[in-house]
């Protein structure tokens, strides 16, 4: 049986990138964003001028990881402190995952359409600006 999966498109991740650049001046942080399909394929990524360069690829690390496991990253700590050893570094080495605040999925309806990444501030101004972000969509959606 085939599935069909809802998925962030191109406009939604344009409207939601603004809400999250415009957090980020806010909080007067200087970040890289990355907007993901549910399939984790890149829509959108934007680098603040004076962003730390690593920032991009985290980023989108953040966004990929949050896309594929529909859960936040920062959500990670927690479920990693509670895993046997062997289990815990078998996903750290995973290259690509990151499991550290700044990632949200986008749900709708329970279903996970794509997320958010941000990276370049402390974890948690990370996922407030990814959050906002968040929020753009889902009011986007409701219209």
């Amino acid at each position: 049986m085939l599935r069909n999966q809802p998925s962030l498109s191109l406009d939604l991740a344009l409207l939601a990138m603004p809400a999250a650049l415009a957090e980020a001046r806010r909080l007067g942080v200087r970040v890289s964003v990355s907007i993901v399909d549910a399939s984790g394929q890149l829509l959108n990524l934007a680098h603040m001028d004076g962003a730390p360069a690593p920032s991009r690829d985290i980023a989108h690390d953040k966004a990929w990881t949050a896309a594929g496991f529909g859960l936040a990253t920062s959500a990670w700590e927690e479920r990693l402190a509670s895993m046997p050893p062997s289990v815990r570094d078998g996903l750290l080495q995973r290259p690509r995952l990151a499991m550290f605040g700044g990632g949200l999925p986008v749900k709708v309806d329970g279903v996970v359409v794509g997320a958010i990444g941000v990276s370049g501030a402390t974890a948690a101004q990370d996922e407030q600006c990814a959050q906002a972000g968040v929020a753009a969509i889902l009011a986007a959606l409701k219209q």
